[in-house]
């Protein structure tokens, strides 16, 4: 996998978003949504970097044919909903 450095930091698919909804998470781990909201909206910012890697992230997972973890995202925003942090189980 490609890796990408800007202002001191490389950006691989390990590494976690500074911000946004998937704020902490790895790239590799966020779904195809987001990578894709990211490669298309932040390209031309000071984050293009990220958008790199998203878009290579999203190619990789199409030739692998790899699953996404949109079930255990889905399960941690319902455990959240309930008032349980899903990273305490």
């Amino acid at each position: 996998m490609a890796a990408v450095q800007n202002s001191g930091m490389t950006v691989t698919e390990n590494t976690k978003f500074p911000f946004g909804k998937y704020k902490r998470k790895r790239l590799r781990d966020c779904p195809d949504g987001y990578l894709r909201w990211v490669a298309e909206h932040l390209l031309d910012t000071d984050f293009h970097e990220f958008a790199y890697i998203a878009g290579k992230v999203l190619v990789k997972r199409e030739k692998e044919d790899t699953p996404i973890q949109d079930l255990e995202l889905a399960a941690d925003e319902f455990l959240k909903s309930k008032g349980i942090n899903p990273k305490k189980l």
